[in-house]
């Protein structure tokens, strides 16, 4: 998952939010920026544990090589069944024929 922008996205809203509420109710120039400057800063610190908080999650993306129980390298999910496959081919044609009664 990519986090990285969170916390911009984050304070980025805040300090709209904090802009029009300070606007709206009047402040001076200078008070707004006061406010709008501590609620980035806050804001900021309240975006990083969030992506800290998803971070640690440790979500993989999909990978195309996987490695299997031998340690061997798998591309793709179709060799995989292809594999299987030609293991089940090979068995059925190293089986004994039955008799007429179907016994070996």
């Amino acid at each position: 998952m990519n986090t990285k922008r969170i916390p911009a996205f984050v304070m980025l809203l805040a300090g709209a939010v904090a802009t029009i509420v300070a606007y709206i109710n009047h402040y001076s120039l200078e008070d707004m920026l006061v406010v709008l400057i501590l609620t980035l800063i806050v804001f900021l610190v309240i975006g990083v544990a969030i992506k800290l908080v998803f971070d640690s999650f440790h979500i993989e993306e999909p990978d195309e090589d996987r490695v299997d129980d031998e340690g061997e390298v798998v591309e793709k999910t179709e060799q995989g069944e292809q594999t299987e496959e030609n293991e089940n081919d090979e068995g059925e044609a190293g089986a004994e024929p039955a008799g007429e009664d179907g016994q070996p």
